[in-house]
């Protein structure tokens, strides 16, 4: 309970800078998106990578690969091993999510000048991402070597989570509002362009990440089939 209100509390704060960014920093949606699919790619590749080093069985998964012990490969004592089962059982799964997140991050990235560089704000919520879920691979799969009693989708949970987050988004919090803004500003010829409409958007959905990263995918809190 305690790690899971942790996480809550993380999600919170981390969500509550990308609200102070839009209003601080005046980020556009196009910079809001790229932070969300910045996040989308850091989450899936840090635990795919984790996916490698757990020796346990895919439940469901017959063949000589999953019926014998593993044959760990440890190139350096700095990591621990990797399992070739687990290369092509992780390596399918992310080209899946190497192409989708490439089909929707890259017109979204032609829109985005980066020849002049990051804004120092935006490179600041992308390393705020980048250590919250460190700190999630680290309290999940690492503090006392965990990953040894992990299987490679308990990792791919993790890594698929975005997807079940996204889904709740389109449906409970941006078609109800859009409904709800877009009747409004028919009837009284408001602008829909400010940024006081996207934080009708913003705040329920960080609200609704919060609780999705305080989730833990391994339970029945999260239903996730990646087999």
């Amino acid at each position: 309970m305690l790690r899971e209100s942790r996480d809550f509390v993380s999600g919170c704060i981390l969500n509550l800078a990308l609200i102070l960014g839009v209003v601080a920093f005046e980020w556009s949606l196009v910079e809001i998106a790229f932070i969300y699919l910045i996040e989308i790619a850091i989450i899936s590749f840090l635990f795919l990578s984790v996916a490698l080093f757990t020796p346990q069985t895919v439940d469901g998964l017959d063949g000589d690969l999953w019926d014998e012990e593993p044959t760990p490969i440890q190139p350096t004592a700095l990591i621990p091993p990797v399992y070739w089962r687990n290369i092509k059982f992780v390596l399918r799964r992310a080209i899946f999510a190497a192409f989708l997140i490439g089909i929707v991050i890259r017109p979204v990235v032609s829109d985005y000048d980066l020849d002049s560089g990051l804004p120092l704000s935006v490179g600041l919520a992308i390393a705020g991402i980048v250590l919250f879920q460190l700190t999630r691979v680290w309290r999940y799969f690492i503090a006392d070597r965990s990953y040894r009693d992990r299987s490679p989708t308990d990792a791919i949970d993790f890594a698929f989570t975005p997807v079940v987050e996204l889904y709740l988004m389109l449906l409970y919090v941006v078609a109800p509002i859009t409904i709800v803004i877009g009747s409004i500003a028919i009837a009284m010829n408001i602008n829909l362009d400010s940024r006081g409409v996207w934080l009708l958007y913003l705040v329920p959905m960080g609200a609704v990440r919060a609780w999705i990263g305080s989730l833990d995918p391994q339970t029945d809190d999260v239903e996730i089939s990646v087999r």
